[in-house]
């Protein structure tokens, strides 16, 4: 499958933009005028380590440099996009856990690139690829499902790779249990009212995705007013210290029953200044649970976490999504598909501005319409996604049904996907 195409044209105006002239450019790179050039002529491709220092020269995302659009990506396009060589990549893959095990070499990530057979057995099991596609992830850069997506468009034949199962090492229940039962009685009041304002804006950020709304990063809905230093009858009590006065704490501040969490690991305090409407700048601290404060206090109130799926699957909401547009087939999805979804799943999307969206869906006319309104239909590396992991999808989210899917991707996509 060929990689997306170099755009000498975008070379030259992320130069212009940042007001480098031709030498100027090539003195940042380390190569020379001639070379830059060429590149900006089409005749060469900037690649390896001088990809990587031309996009920090100019201060762009290698996306912006090539003709391709994001949730196309194939594993040779992961490379480029991260400014490595293929000697540079293998040198990193083997500095990493168990990568000096799969005896990276050029020859080798380049094989696999190419769709190519690599001589290697490691490399073509299962077993073996799954953990090489986790290694090429923390060296890329990018989550593993971006990387997955992109060795099923680069390897389509091949066996899907098995991801190996993550040791996450969880602080001992006992452990948790005795942190709890050193606190006192108020300071587990506090604990409690912030881990509870801690989940409700969690499941607040969760219905917002499901109505298809904008989210906000964690490290902002994270942080929680606890206190307002000003007459409360002016500007009312923080959802934290209402929850607190239920409680029948009536002082609800920011004094020593939270320093002695903070001290304890379990919380984190920020003092700032907030503008309030006839007041002013008001002074406001603002708490925050650490995921050790979060374990510590689902332990003790016996708070089952939900988990997510496994990578590379998707929630319930975007695999219902997907199976919604591939059971259309060559009908499509009215191009007005409601909520975030074609960000995370969509052609050309980005739902972080960073990592590339799935490209399980694409937004074209009909086959063989040339105008008219526009549609969804899923692409062949959704469709491949689908019938690869459709017996895990089934277990995971049995009410969603993905049996009527078409085997043949020609018949359910409405035509093979472009590359």
């Amino acid at each position: 499958m060929p990689q997306q195409s170099f755009s000498p044209q975008a070379l030259a105006y992320w130069r212009s933009m940042r007001g480098l002239r031709v030498d100027e450019l090539a003195q940042a790179v380390g190569v020379t005028e001639r070379a830059v050039q060429h590149w900006e002529a089409g005749t060469h491709v900037p690649a390896g380590r001088a990809f990587g220092k031309l996009l920090r020269a100019l201060g762009c995302d290698a996306q912006d440099l090539f003709a391709g659009e994001r949730g196309r990506e194939t594993l040779g396009d992961l490379r480029r996009d991260a400014g490595l060589s293929a000697a540079e990549a293998c040198r990193a893959i083997a500095r990493k856990d168990g990568g000096a095990a799969f005896r990276p070499e050029r020859r080798k990530l380049r094989e696999l690139e190419r769709g190519q057979a690599v001589r290697n057995r490691m490399w073509g099991t299962p077993e073996g690829a799954g953990q090489l596609v986790r290694l090429l992830a923390q060296v890329y850069g990018v989550p593993e499902r971006v990387v997955m997506d992109a060795w099923r468009r680069t390897r389509p034949a091949d066996v899907v790779p098995v991801l190996p199962q993550r040791v996450v090492k969880k602080e001992a229940p006992a452990a948790q249990q005795q942190v709890w039962d050193a606190l006192n009685g108020r300071q587990r009041t506090y604990l409690t009212c912030i881990f509870q304002q801690d989940q409700e804006a969690e499941e607040d950020q969760r219905h917002r995705r499901r109505l298809g709304g904008a989210g906000r990063r964690a490290v902002e809905w994270r942080r929680m007013d606890l206190a307002l230093y000003a007459p409360p009858e002016l500007v009312g009590h923080t959802r934290i210290q209402s929850l607190l006065r239920q409680a029948g704490v009536h002082d609800p501040g920011a004094g020593s029953s939270v320093a002695a969490l903070e001290r304890r690991g379990l919380v984190m305090t920020y003092r700032d200044r907030v503008h309030v409407q006839g007041l002013g700048e008001v002074r406001r601290t603002r708490v925050e649970l650490t995921r050790h404060g979060r374990a510590v206090t689902r332990q003790a109130l016996g708070v089952v976490r939900e988990k997510g799926p496994p990578s590379p699957l998707m929630s319930r909401w975007l695999w219902r999504i997907l199976v919604r547009v591939a059971l259309a087939g060559s009908e499509g999805v009215d191009g007005s598909l409601a909520g975030r979804g074609p960000h995370f799943l969509a052609v050309g999307r980005s739902p972080g501005g960073k990592s590339p969206s799935r490209g399980f869906i694409e937004l074209r006319h009909p086959d063989g319409a040339g105008h008219g309104p526009y549609r969804w239909f899923v692409t062949e590396s959704g469709l491949r996604h689908i019938l690869d992991h459709r017996d895990s999808y089934r277990e995971l989210y049995p009410d969603v049904d993905a049996g009527q899917i078409a085997q043949s991707r020609r018949e359910t996509s409405g035509r093979p996907q472009r590359a």
